[in-house]
């Protein structure tokens, strides 16, 4: 279908509407504050509808989770895909619970029939309008809609304040084994864009399997993403499909000048369940979530201090290789409160803020008092199973399960598994092998296990067990002269600021930088692991430890072998660079 983009100051002008001044589109010095909303299941989907299963307890938690962005006032407010009971809405444009002036709301709906809608219309005569595109197919074009509402407050053309729920609708079916919803959709055409001051910031929408037609249409594409927000809400069972991620490969392939954007990625909780009546059968997904914030390389921070503040409330980094900052949210349900500096702002550069988006509370589910809670305590990613992945494993890691620091334990690793290049700044987050984002989009970081594609979890444990049996060598074998202080036990397997490129610690020793390659590697690996290490150490340039290097494996009938390091025996070394190896882009 031929999807359009609509200007909504056009729209609203043809109501005697003005175009509404939001905070998050004004592309001023000030950041906006958002809540985002990543619910858990179970859902229903039949011939009647698609939504929660349980509307009354949806609605209860819809109801507090608007209440909480109206107390704090918070500029933008998303839901995801299917998620909103029409009874929460109705209640919000009726009641108080709405968005303040200056703010907007971003709102994923249960699906809604003809009737419904009409019905919605009529019951929001007096307090709000009600705007949508009037749609005259024949009732065997689908049975409902999957909307999305905008909420937010304008002015008409006498001054006065008005309330306008703007709809749109899905324009094309996701696809599913049975073509379930491709049999009970009825399609918009529209995809609505807000502008702000001055026209230059913009913020649009996408509904799930819209990803398919804007990745078809460059034009379209473009024009959502240039200094713009885009709001991807889903209800995805498989979020990294090639063809709900080739949009944003498409649109991070172009001029990086002209498709400066934040993409916005919200779709429900990990593990859904989904009924095909309310006392019916159902399918365990078994799904990952795949929430996030994808932001443009010049715009988000790669600090340790930014990275772990967002990490202990459960917002992961990752670097696309596109680059690209992707914040992953973590995969639980829960409510997200963050702060979010403009896309373009147009005051003095002294105040351009380039630490992106930053998580300032993560709310849960109180059953008891049936609210939402701010919880601080970090959710665990699934690296405490790690760490107890077998005994070696978790005496290996002991020193580093007391840090906080997920960044730490994925630099001990690193350095553990052995480093082929010898980049002096390796160990910050955007250049971080494990943060590295291909175009799958699969992560792989040791110290995120979200993530539920098999050949990452089995590097992820292969790497564990790698450091284990350093470990376990170091406290049981002879070691070369270099190192040979550190047998007999007492190492720990660490990481620490103040000598970057080591990763072996032990009381009254100076420090070492040993890997272990595993079994029988390829003779090339260790030539350049064992010059890499020397290279770092050189140019660290620290008379105590620049030569307490080792690389270690095991050989092919079960020995250990140490490599011999030449440069460490080479006296004709003159200190230059041992090596061809470059620093690299």
């Amino acid at each position: 279908m031929t999807i359009s983009i609509r200007d909504v100051e056009g729209v609203l002008e043809a109501r005697s509407l003005t175009n509404p001044s939001l905070d998050a589109l004004n592309p001023n010095d000030q950041s906006y504050r958002a809540l985002l909303l990543q619910p858990a299941g179970p859902i229903l989907a039949d011939n009647t509808r698609i939504g929660p299963l349980d509307l009354a307890f949806a609605d209860m938690q819809a109801t507090k989770f608007l209440e909480l962005a109206t107390a704090k006032g918070h500029h933008l407010v998303v839901t995801p895909e299917y998620y909103l009971p029409i009874e929460t809405l109705l209640k919000c444009v009726q009641g108080a619970t709405f968005p303040a002036a200056g703010a907007l709301w971003v709102l994923g709906c249960e699906s809604m029939t003809p009737a419904q809608l009409e019905k919605f219309e009529a019951d929001c005569a007096g307090y709000c309008d009600v705007i949508f595109d009037k749609d005259n197919a024949a009732a065997v074009q689908g049975i409902y809609y999957d909307p999305v509402a905008y909420c937010f407050v304008t002015k008409d053309k006498e001054g006065d304040d008005r309330r306008v729920v703007l709809l749109q609708f899905k324009t094309i079916s996701s696809r599913d084994p049975h073509f379930f919803e491709n049999k009970n959709l009825r399609c918009g055409s529209a995809i609505y864009q807000f502008k702000g001051v001055g026209e230059e910031l913009a913020l649009s929408t996408i509904i799930c399997s819209d990803a398919f037609n804007i990745a078809a249409d460059e034009k379209v594409r473009s024009k959502l993403a240039r200094f713009a927000t885009l709001i991807h809400i889903q209800l995805n069972p498989k979020p990294r499909h090639t063809d709900y991620l080739r949009y944003r490969i498409d649109t991070f392939s172009k001029n990086k000048d002209l498709n400066n954007c934040d993409i916005v990625c919200l779709n429900w909780a990990e593990n859904m369940v989904q009924y095909d009546a309310p006392n019916g059968k159902h399918e365990a997904w078994k799904n990952e979530s795949g929430s996030a914030w994808y932001i443009s390389d010049h715009r988000c921070s790669s600090n340790d201090d930014e990275v772990e503040n967002n990490e202990r409330l459960g917002l992961y980094y990752s670097r696309h290789v596109k680059h690209r900052h992707v914040l992953h949210f973590h995969f639980s349900a829960a409510a997200f409160e963050l702060t979010v500096a403009k896309v373009v702002q147009l005051g003095s550069y002294l105040h351009d803020n380039h630490l992106g988006p930053k998580v300032d509370a993560r709310y849960t589910w109180d059953e008891e008092h049936q609210e939402w809670t701010s919880n601080a305590k970090c959710p665990d990613p699934g690296l405490s199973k790690l760490f107890s992945l077998t005994p070696h494993v978790e005496t290996a890691f002991s020193s580093l399960k007391a840090t906080e620091s997920r960044l730490q334990v994925e630099r001990a690793v690193a350095l553990s598994c052995g480093l082929t290049k010898c980049k002096v700044n390796w160990f910050e987050a955007r250049e971080l092998d494990a943060c590295k984002l291909g175009e799958d989009e699969i992560v792989r970081r040791a110290t995120l296990c979200l993530d539920r594609d098999i050949p990452a979890q089995d590097a992820r444990e292969r790497r564990m067990k790698m450091v284990a049996a350093l470990n376990t060598i170091l406290s049981t074998q002879n070691l070369p002269r270099q190192i040979r202080d550190l047998a007999g036990g007492g190492v720990r397997v660490m990481w620490e600021a103040n000598s970057p490129h080591t990763n072996v610690f032990k009381e009254g020793s100076q420090p070492a930088l040993v890997a272990y390659l595993g079994m029988d590697p390829n003779p090339d690996a260790v030539r350049n692991v064992s010059d890499a290490a020397f290279e770092l150490l050189r140019l660290e340039n620290n008379d105590n430890h620049k030569h307490r290097i080792a690389v270690c494996y095991h050989t092919i009938d079960g020995q250990i072998e140490f490599a011999n390091i030449k440069q460490l025996t080479d006296i004709t070394h003159g200190g230059g660079s041992a090596t061809s190896i470059t620093e690299g882009p």
